[in-house]
């Protein structure tokens, strides 16, 4: 046999398990990555749902309910979530479940081990994460299903689309073995040590592509590949991370109307009062009811949405929001000791007011929070911008860029003693991004600070 002849067919028997070896690491990485992917988020979602229905059920009910009415109010806190893959149990009873599936037959539960397990139901291949939380002396089994069968399918479709390619790629070597040999097993060789390394998990290596041939054309697609895993990585940490802040987020935001609502009832169970009075905190408890209502839609709605574009910021009157803004913080400026001076020079803004209102009533509590007794906080609508002066403590330079961090706070102590918890800035931060806008500060210490709610692109839209 010729020497050609033979250093072609040993060529091909090397490009072919090069190849082959390749295809079989790309899907293992692929197969396992993608996986991986789906628990992770299936976890951070179910992790999510399970504080808000734990957090409810301890906020909603106690010792004095009956065991009826705390399974009502437990299947209306699990209903709320709008999940139909949420599944939830006591005991032997199963209080929520849309689906025909019973969870414990596949992932029985020990206590206080949160657990995960992919099994087969039927034809489908579903993920089931669950685990026990107790409330009042109540242990509930919480699960949800996610079904991951979509991904040993497009595994499946991508084995199918390697096989194409590596024979694509073996025919043309056993064509041009002769001329191309030396060419071909060296990038081959690049080939191999690059997918070991994205095997293992080190998703930035990139493949130098050096021709446009077969190879070059893989180690592309392959790139492609890597880049859509690094980023779909980095987009599910930002989401969970996203998630957790709206959690805490809304329990924050809700205190305040929330001990408004109780104080007022309070006062008019064990207070005699006038009509005039009894009047006026009926209406405030429901100012404060209608508030809660609206903050915790758009809140939960932004908890739950993947894309921000899904909120849409209709063009409204300045002079509204501003007046909703007035009417929520005068009484709190006013038992604060504080004056609130609004100045508006703005005719209309593109905003959901009910979210930017919140965001202007977190600063306005900041702001009062910083400042003594008989000073003014300046509220002023000017320029696209909306902006909180205080002439309070002020902030020290090298603080002000973790302003905007979840539970960051410059004074703790001062803080947590006012009731703080260091979240509201970046509620507003987030609602600011929502509206393409962003938060800018400006302090100094002892003389007091600014921070305004930039609207760059309604600026840029009017040019």
């Amino acid at each position: 046999m010729k020497l050609w002849l033979k250093v072609s067919i040993v060529s091909v028997i090397m490009v072919t398990a090069a190849l082959s070896i390749l295809s079989l690491l790309i899907l293992i990485g692929a197969g396992k990555s993608n996986l991986d992917y789906a628990i992770q988020s299936a976890v951070s979602t179910y992790t999510a749902n399970a504080v808000y229905f734990e957090k409810a059920m301890q906020d909603g009910a106690d010792e004095t309910i009956s065991a009826t009415t705390q399974r009502s109010l437990a299947r209306y806190y699990v209903s709320s979530l709008a999940d139909p893959n949420i599944i939830l149990t006591a005991a032997d009873d199963v209080i929520y479940n849309t689906t025909s599936i019973d969870p414990a037959l596949y992932l029985p539960l020990e206590a206080q081990k949160k657990r995960y397990i992919v099994t087969d139901i039927g034809e489908k291949s579903m993920l089931i994460v669950g685990n026990h939380i107790s409330v009042r002396g109540v242990d509930y089994s919480f699960y949800r299903i996610t079904d991951v069968t979509s991904i040993y399918t497009e595994l499946l479709a991508l084995s199918y689309r390697f096989s194409w390619i590596s024979l694509l790629v073996i025919l043309s070597t056993a064509a041009l073995i002769t001329l191309l040999v030396r060419t071909i097993l060296s990038p081959i060789q690049r080939l191999k040590e690059n997918t070991s390394l994205i095997a293992a998990g080190v998703y930035d290596k990139r493949i130098a592509v050096a021709e446009p041939d077969e190879i070059g054309s893989l180690a592309m697609d392959f790139n492609a590949m890597a880049q859509a895993v690094e980023t779909r990585v980095e987009e599910l940490k930002e989401e969970a991370e996203r998630r957790t802040l709206f959690m805490s987020a809304l329990t924050h935001e809700l205190k305040t109307p929330m001990t408004s609502i109780k104080g007022n009832a309070e006062t008019l169970l064990m207070t005699k009062m006038d009509e005039e009075e009894r009047e006026a905190a009926l209406l405030q408890i429901n100012a404060d009811c209608t508030r809660v209502e609206r903050l915790s839609y758009k809140l939960m709605q932004l908890l739950v949405l993947k894309r921000s574009s899904d909120i849409e910021p209709k063009k409204q009157k300045v002079s509204e929001l501003l007046d909703m803004v007035y009417d929520a913080a005068k009484e709190q400026v006013r038992q604060r000791g504080l004056f609130l001076n609004i100045e508006n020079h703005m005719e209309l803004l593109k905003m959901d007011k009910d979210l930017l209102c919140e965001l202007l009533l977190n600063l306005i509590d900041n702001a009062g929070k910083a400042s003594p007794r008989g000073s003014t906080i300046t509220l002023l609508a000017k320029d696209h911008i909306l902006s909180v002066s205080d002439p309070g403590h002020g902030i020290p330079a090298r603080e002000l860029h973790r302003l905007t961090e979840p539970f960051y706070m410059v004074d703790k102590a001062r803080s947590r003693k006012q009731g703080g918890m260091g979240l509201g800035l970046a509620l507003a931060q987030e609602i600011a991004r929502l509206h393409g806008a962003h938060l800018a500060f400006e302090s100094e210490v002892g003389k007091g600070t600014t921070v305004k709610v930039v609207f760059e692109n309604e600026k840029e839209a009017e040019k």
